[in-house]
């Protein structure tokens, strides 16, 4: 089984005009709404290449309510903690004469430590042994900063192999508990190591160190060049083909969700790692928050170029 947690999600609402003038009227074209939050996208990114997981994490008011709706919609399972406060949404416009696009992130409900025990108590009642935990994205406010370490010891605890995906200090507190796999990007990877990474040598070399410091597999993508990926004993770079990019948001999230669906399905890693390839990079060729699409998964997964080094 396959878990993903999502302690902040959001109703995202993207808007589509032809160009964003400020302090003006501008006209939308387009709009949608999608459930939101990089766990939820690694779940409904599952559900597009076939699998099943469920998602978890907190959910709350009318927005929660809306997102559930959405997800049952896709076919995702949910098993949400509630919470007093609000689900926050996030506004998206991108405009079709500049190929820009301006995200309005909203800060977020407050967690009260009531609730954040209540999440870890439904932990503690899934069937989490040779289950696949995905943790991600950001911390609402009112949950301890060391919520990532937190709940990795605890599914690792219990048989499951967990997942991060997450920057800055859930990144660095989560590596405490020793998580299977990481998914940073270079950035991120950058921040963690505090180091410039001007080459791919060095990060490689970056890559290496947390790899030491007791994960088992790390995984650095980065973007149109696709990603390098350390396991135990082999390493592969994994490039895909150029193509015309609509939206990279959710890419990085259709990544993990390609690792993942590929490594619980009992492929090796240079498999993973081709998946995980096609699949974050379907995900740009989708408008919106589409994610990826299966078909487009498997015609780029021919096109990807994995090498072992």
């Amino acid at each position: 089984m396959i878990y993903t947690v999502t302690l902040n999600p959001a109703l995202d609402h993207f808007l589509d005009v032809d160009d964003l003038r400020v302090d003006d009227a501008n006209r939308v074209k387009g709009e949608c709404l999608y459930a939101g939050g990089k766990g939820i996208d690694v779940s409904r990114a599952i559900r597009h290449l076939g699998g099943e997981s469920m998602a978890l994490g907190f959910i709350g008011g009318h927005t929660g309510q809306v997102m559930i709706e959405l997800l049952k919609a896709e076919g995702v399972t949910c098993y949400f903690t509630a919470i007093a406060q609000e689900t926050r949404r996030n506004i998206i416009v991108t405009t079709a004469r500049g190929h820009t696009q301006t995200m309005l992130n909203s800060r977020g409900p407050m967690v009260t430590k009531t609730e954040w025990a209540a999440f870890l108590a439904h932990l503690t009642l899934l069937n989490l042994r040779d289950a696949y935990v995905v943790v991600s994205g950001s911390l609402p406010r009112g949950v301890p900063t060391d919520a990532y370490r937190q709940i990795i010891a605890l599914v690792q605890s219990r048989g499951a192999r967990a997942v991060l995906d997450a920057d800055g200090p859930c990144l660095k507190s989560g590596l405490q508990a020793k998580p299977f796999a990481i998914k940073p990007n270079v950035n991120e990877l950058r921040r963690l190591t505090g180091r410039p990474l001007r080459s791919e040598r060095d990060l490689i070399r970056a890559a290496e160190r947390v790899q030491d410091s007791g994960v088992e597999v790390v995984m650095v993508s980065r973007g149109a060049q696709g990603v390098v990926v350390l396991g135990p004993g082999e390493r592969y770079r994994a490039k895909p083909p150029a193509v015309k990019v609509r939206s990279t948001v959710g890419a990085g999230d259709s990544t993990v969700a390609g690792f993942v669906f590929t490594h619980a399905a009992g492929k090796g890693l240079e498999e993973c790692a081709r998946i995980a390839t096609a699949a974050g990079t379907a995900a740009t060729l989708a408008p919106g928050n589409q994610l990826c699409r299966v078909d487009d998964v498997r015609r780029l997964a021919l096109k990807v170029k994995v090498v072992s080094f």
